[in-house]
């Protein structure tokens, strides 16, 4: 798996407008050089941190689209699977039920 764009961990959990929109825009460039369409995000969501201590987050992109990106435990991102791939592989749904 390639990896993606560095990026400070801390940020994805940050309270600051500033900082979530940094995040944000860094999951976008990581879904769209994967070559899909996320012109703006509309939520996040922690879905869990691995033995290696990355962490999956899913992203939900405004228009309906649902992605998993990985922060590395050095604190770069990267894409990782539609959460629809994500459900069906491991029954682990990145937004609840859905």
């Amino acid at each position: 798996m390639e990896r993606g764009l560095p990026l400070l961990a801390a940020l994805a959990l940050a309270a600051s407008p500033i900082h979530a929109e940094l995040v944000e825009g860094g999951f976008q460039v990581v879904i769209t050089m994967a070559g899909h369409d996320c012109a703006a995000i509309e939520r996040t969501q922690p879905i869990a941190t691995l033995a290696s201590g990355d962490t999956l987050v899913g992203v939900a992109c405004k228009g309906g689209d649902r992605y998993v990106v990985r922060i590395h435990k050095d604190n770069s991102i990267s894409y990782m699977t539609p959460c629809s791939e994500l459900k069906s592989r491991t029954g682990i749904s990145c937004f609840g039920s859905r």
